[in-house]
């Protein structure tokens, strides 16, 4: 969808060069407040008083990724009450807000969540999961993508959906951006 929107903003706009690029973990918004960025498809929430939280584009039913041999593995789903047996690996360097919505440290009913090793980048959140390390919240789709013969990836029945929305500078922002922001959300229909 971005990539569609990408090519078709080109073709409109030929002054700008649209790229696409992954968003470190650790450093959610730095690329923005630099300005390398001008908009960020991302995880939200995102709740800095210097960054527009734009629309969200598309949301993704949650999954926790697991060892293949984990107990879990089995199943044909699992709840957020079941976090509270096994250690959760986490990411460093986003805010705690950011955290408690993806990666919580206690479960609806209030007990806590084994927290495993935190890290800073997808690719060792999987070598530490595989290596039984623990277990990480993700999207469904990420089963897709990252499709390993030693983990798994079971639906999470009882977690919201993982929203992905539009970032920007507040202060960058330009008609150029609302255009994309706008053909965006029609190639997305």
């Amino acid at each position: 969808m971005v990539a569609r929107a990408a090519e078709v903003f080109q073709s409109r706009h030929r002054d700008c060069e649209v790229q696409i690029q992954e968003i470190p973990l650790q450093d959610r918004f730095g690329l923005l407040r630099s300005r390398e960025l001008d908009l960020q498809l991302t995880e939200l929430p995102a709740d800095e008083p210097d960054i527009t939280t734009g629309p969200v584009i598309f949301t993704e039913p949650r999954a926790l990724v697991i060892p293949a041999g984990h107990p879990f593995a089995g199943r044909d789903n699992v709840s957020l009450e079941d976090l509270a047996h096994a250690p959760l690996i986490t990411i460093k360097g986003p805010p705690r807000y950011w955290l408690d919505v993806h990666f919580p440290q206690h479960t609806p009913t209030g007990r806590p969540i084994p927290q495993g090793p935190a890290t800073v980048a997808w690719q060792e959140v999987l070598s530490l999961v595989s290596a039984g390390r623990g277990v990480s919240p993700t999207s469904a789709r990420a089963a897709q993508y990252y499709a390993r013969p030693d983990l798994a990836y079971v639906p999470l029945r009882d977690a919201p959906p993982i929203e992905f929305g539009l970032l920007w500078l507040t202060a960058a922002e330009t008609p150029k951006l609302r255009a994309f922001v706008k053909l965006l959300l029609t190639v997305g229909q």
